[in-house]
């Protein structure tokens, strides 16, 4: 009876529907109200689909707060980003020739991998505020990002790291507080910068093709760390655990003059061998190791000549400043 019904509510409906009082859409919602079959296939779907919803809502309900808090969703999040950023910019670069594009996207993931271990590292925390160890982690692992996807933006991210990490984990383990600021111990980086040329002669004259515009990377982290430690041993002499000034003036005076013999010899090695970036280094910082000088032994004894010193220094800057524009201006006539 029932059926027999509902085929009688159905043959209405569909009168209406010739009639153009009912839309066919409108019919077909309204007629799935009154199945005349055995089985309301239909109806079993839209049930179905409502209960799994609801079960598995309710499962995530009660499982999110035991697995799933801020910190889960934050490294997960961390994981997720890096992967896709190391994946996706590999993609770009291999399938749709968008080289720069690609190589930023892998900076992107290789950052998030950091970001990623320092969440990881702060929410797992043991208390030993060894941070300097973390960010050679970071190193490490940037180091093998950089070689793995051929990728001298992430290289340059690994360098930046172990400058911190060599810095930081020195003074950690000295239990000093200068860090890197102080560079605990300048000749340690001096012999760093050292053993970072040598890294970058090795990538241009062996390493494979793939690997061998490193080589540009590692000589301006290797010539900018000797540069540095020199700079910090004209100011301040040498030093281990302690930070001096007073006392030391005839070791800044030896560390200036050897910083610009130094400068010197780089001047020559980059006429012998063409290699402008070396010049470029130490045309800036023998410009940065004169003036250190003059600050330090002119300026210190004999401070009442204030006026004469600064338009002495004024008047060297705007020089250096109209000498290197038209530097400027005849290499790009040649």
């Amino acid at each position: 009876m029932k059926q027999k019904l509902h085929a009688q509510i159905r043959a209405e409906l569909a009168l209406l529907v010739s009639q153009r009082l009912l839309t066919f859409a409108q019919f077909e919602r309204l007629a799935e109200r009154y199945p005349t079959g055995r089985w309301d296939v239909v109806s079993l779907v839209r049930w179905f689909t409502i209960l799994g919803a609801v079960s598995m809502g309710a499962g995530v309900l009660l499982l999110a707060p035991k697995v799933m808090d801020w910190r889960n969703l934050l490294d997960g999040g961390l994981v997720v980003a890096a992967a896709a950023g190391l994946a996706g910019g590999r993609w770009l670069a291999r399938t749709r020739g968008l080289t720069r594009t690609g190589a930023a996207l892998e900076l992107l993931g290789a950052m998030c991998l950091q970001g990623a271990t320092v969440s990881l590292a702060t929410h797992y925390s043991t208390g030993s505020d060894d941070w300097p160890s973390l960010v050679g982690v970071d190193t490490g692992l940037l180091l093998v990002a950089a070689y793995g996807l051929q990728n001298r933006l992430v290289l340059i991210d690994a360098c930046i790291n172990a400058f911190v990490w060599f810095g930081g984990s020195t003074g950690y383990v000295s239990g000093w507080g200068a860090y890197w600021l102080g560079m605990n111990y300048p000749v340690r980086f001096l012999v760093a910068g050292v053993v970072t040329l040598a890294v970058a002669w090795v990538h241009a004259r062996w390493a494979p093709e793939a690997w061998r515009h490193f080589s540009r990377v590692w000589t301006h982290f290797g010539l900018f760390v000797m540069h540095l430690s020199l700079w910090f041993l004209s100011l301040f002499g040498y030093f281990e655990t302690t930070v001096r000034w007073d006392g030391t003036e005839g070791e800044r005076l030896a560390f200036s003059a050897a910083w610009a013999v130094f400068c010197l010899g780089c001047f020559a090695v980059a006429s012998a061998f063409g290699l402008q970036v070396v010049g470029t280094y130490a045309t800036v910082f023998l410009v940065i190791d004169v003036y250190t000088f003059y600050f330090q032994f002119v300026v210190r004894h004999s401070a009442e000549w204030w006026f004469v010193h600064l338009l002495l220094v004024g008047g060297s800057l705007v020089g250096l400043g109209l000498w290197a524009e038209r530097r400027r201006r005849g290499g790009e006539a040649t």
